[in-house]
């Protein structure tokens, strides 16, 4: 068994000889390949100011989390405009925090080499391309978020930490070694990946919200969809060379962030409630935060468990525990159509 200090990658004399016959790494190689024709980044830039208009509104009602309080149908125009412009800028703000926070420094792990079954080149390189898509999504939604804030005089608009990434912190703290510190953050950026592009769908599908953001939300989501194969893969390839001790690890912590993504970030939101001066946020945030902090029922995780029957992790007992603990088997997730959804919950 390795030391506990780290993780340490298995090494091979010959990758070509240690990946005959290996389906992922196969695979890996022609999505690194059609990268160039798929990647958002490799496309014109688009035009942001031209493609702006406030006669559209920024996002959408359903993903606000109050959306079905009361006193949501009561706002006037100009605080539902305010409060839906919000919501997309907190939206991106969150997408800039997954991006640079949970996603790229694992990929800057792969491409290293430090995590375990990355040494392989073909992985180094569908990480270094993941990379680049990830620092190209956050231009495009700093210049979408900044567009907003500019137009609907929320220039002075701050946010607070999202919870997402304090539970992350928070999860990792729990634990001595850097080995386990590094597992948690890895399956956090393995659920992102894996079954985001869904939440995406929402708004590039939406007929009635701004049409750069419905753009540039599309733009993301194909890129997004190409990276939920990868890091399928990715995953199977990490799993394949762990430690027993860190493979039951990595089963136990797999399903964990899922609650973390689930969050309603109703802290965010009473934040932006309060500097908008909306007269009911304790009421509203106080209301919706006793029905539901945490919704998980509104999150499709059911290609999460896929991957973790894919990988055999679900058949150990660590991973069928910690999937049943955290409410993940049992219980049948919502359609498209039935879900309502989490207004800054995903990228």
């Amino acid at each position: 068994m390795q030391p506990e200090t780290l993780m340490q990658p298995e090494t091979h004399d010959s990758d070509a000889a240690a990946n005959a016959g290996n389906h992922s790494i196969a695979a890996l190689e022609k999505m690194g390949e059609v990268w160039k024709e798929r990647a958002q980044v490799k496309n014109e830039e688009f035009e942001v100011e031209m493609m702006y208009s406030t006669e559209y509104d920024d996002f959408l009602d359903r993903l606000i989390p109050f959306n079905q309080h009361p006193r949501y149908g009561e706002l006037d125009d100009e605080m539902r405009t305010k409060i839906l412009s919000s919501g997309w800028i907190a939206y991106n703000e969150k997408t800039i925090d997954i991006e640079s926070k949970i996603i790229s420094p694992i990929c800057n792990e792969i491409i290293y080499g430090t995590l375990p079954g990355t040494q392989d080149e073909t992985i180094k390189w569908l990480a270094a391309q993941t990379l680049t898509d990830e620092a190209y999504h956050v231009l495009m939604v700093i210049q979408t978020a900044r567009m907003a804030r500019t137009q609907r005089g929320l220039l002075d608009l701050r946010l607070p930490s999202f919870d997402l990434v304090n539970q992350i912190e928070l999860e990792a703290a729990k634990y001595s070694e850097n080995w386990q510190k590094k597992i948690v953050r890895t399956v956090a950026c393995i659920c992102s990946e894996v079954f985001i592009s869904d939440y995406l769908s929402l708004l590039s599908d939406a007929d009635d919200v701004q049409p750069i953001n419905k753009i540039t939300t599309d733009a993301h989501r194909k890129d997004e969809l190409a990276h939920s194969g990868i890091f399928r893969h990715l995953t199977k390839e990490i799993v394949r060379h762990l430690t027993p001790r860190e493979l039951a690890f990595f089963a136990q912590m797999l399903p964990r962030p899922m609650r973390w993504f689930a969050s309603q970030e109703l802290n965010v939101w009473e934040t932006i409630l309060q500097q908008l001066d909306y007269e009911h946020t304790k009421e509203v945030i106080g209301d919706t935060r006793a029905e539901a902090e945490v919704a998980l029922f509104r999150v499709d995780f059911s290609e999460l468990i896929e991957l973790a029957e894919e990988t055999g992790l679900l058949d150990t007992p660590e991973g069928r525990e910690s999937f049943e603990a955290e409410g993940l088997l049992g219980n049948a997730t919502m359609t498209e159509r039935e879900r309502p959804s989490v207004a800054v919950n995903m990228k």
